[in-house]
């Protein structure tokens, strides 16, 4: 068994496109499928709303919970995180200039989304923090725990 879980993301827009909605969900299926016939879980990683558009945090993560339940697979509640974040802490900028992809802030953040969902672990007190001030590393893994245990309390943990 060459892997335990297959991590899966589609571009920013993809699931709440028009066009690309159905292609989304389409090999959200496929993925998911080629995942557990090598023995792997699926797991969808939930993208977030671009930094000018939040309105879309609601419309991607009602697609990745459909997606997830479609596949019974488990959701990383990412994007749910940076909305989270932006609402305690709107100085703190998660995105690069493009308004789209991750700072080192956002790649952080994710990536304690990740920890804190996929292995269930609280990251509060990770000693690593990518260089980010103490007080900023600290706020990004509290968040990314709270963010994952009331996601995960409510929408539950797919084939995990």
């Amino acid at each position: 068994k060459p892997f335990d879980v297959a991590i899966i993301m589609d571009c920013s827009q993809c699931p709440i496109h028009p066009q690309l909605k159905p292609i989304f969900f389409e090999y959200a299926a496929r993925r998911s499928a080629t995942a557990r016939k090598h023995g792997a879980a699926p797991i969808l990683f939930m993208s977030w709303a671009y930094q000018d558009k939040p309105e879309m945090t609601q419309q991607l993560a009602a697609e990745y919970i459909k997606a997830g339940k479609e596949n019974n697979a488990l959701v990383v509640p990412a994007g749910l995180a940076f909305a989270q974040s932006m609402a305690k802490r709107p100085d703190l900028n998660l995105y690069v200039a493009d308004k789209r992809h991750p700072s080192l802030m956002g790649t952080y953040l994710a990536a304690c989304t990740v920890v804190a969902s996929v292995y269930k672990t609280n990251p509060v007190g990770l000693k690593y923090t990518a260089g980010l001030p103490p007080e900023v590393a600290a706020h990004l893994q509290a968040v990314a725990w709270e963010t994952s245990q009331a996601f995960h309390a409510k929408e539950g943990r797919g084939g995990l």
